[in-house]
């Protein structure tokens, strides 16, 4: 293991560590050990774990961008049109926003609409900073909010299990041709 993937590993150990009420049923490295508390476009109060038993694509980002995470939420649904129906069916995506004072239920309840997301499948939920920050340590993900109120952010979308476990990782928005036959495996029917 390189030097960043032990710091990496040491990170999410101490984040599901320190995680009040940690699931003993689940793997010790899914990340739905770490109990965080999202808000659901529907204005539900949900958890990471809110797809466990599905594979599930999960990244972060914010609703009012208007560049990169448009074109990750349209990269999500392109990697995801790649599928069968049957596997398109079995796959749950969960975008977390990092900017919950902007990303209410009813921004995102919009944003869901605008691009067309299956509601059955898709959440975009927002969590609290400090929720946020937990999250994006865990995944790997980097952001810092811009003194005009925009934000600079990292792009990844990783793939998780039906135990929360990340299978699959990506920065490439469109062709990653590796991480569409993880894709492809994890929403098999078959899979695990």
């Amino acid at each position: 293991m390189s030097g960043l993937g032990v710091v990496v590993a040491c990170v999410t150990c101490a984040l599901l560590a320190a995680s009040s009420c940690v699931a003993s049923d689940l793997p010790n490295d899914s990340l739905y050990q770490l109990r965080v508390q999202l808000v659901s476009q529907t204005g539900s109060k949900v958890g990471l774990n809110l797809d466990q038993g599905y594979p599930t694509l999960l990244s972060m980002f914010y609703g009012s961008c208007t560049a990169a995470c448009p074109m990750l939420i349209t990269s999500i649904q392109v990697y995801e049109s790649h599928l069968d129906p049957a596997s398109q069916a079995r796959l749950r995506v969960l975008l977390v926003s990092f900017d919950p004072s902007a990303d209410t239920p009813e921004q995102l309840a919009k944003l869901a609409q605008l691009h067309r997301a299956d509601p059955v499948r898709w959440t975009f939920a927002s969590a609290s900073e400090t929720d946020a920050r937990k999250i994006a340590a865990l995944l790997g993900f980097s952001y810092r909010r811009l003194p005009d109120g925009t934000f600079d952010h990292s792009l990844l979308i990783k793939l998780l299990d039906r135990e929360g476990r990340v299978v699959g990782a990506t920065t490439t928005l469109v062709g990653d041709t590796e991480f569409q036959a993880k894709l492809q495996k994890a929403t098999s029917a078959n899979a695990p």
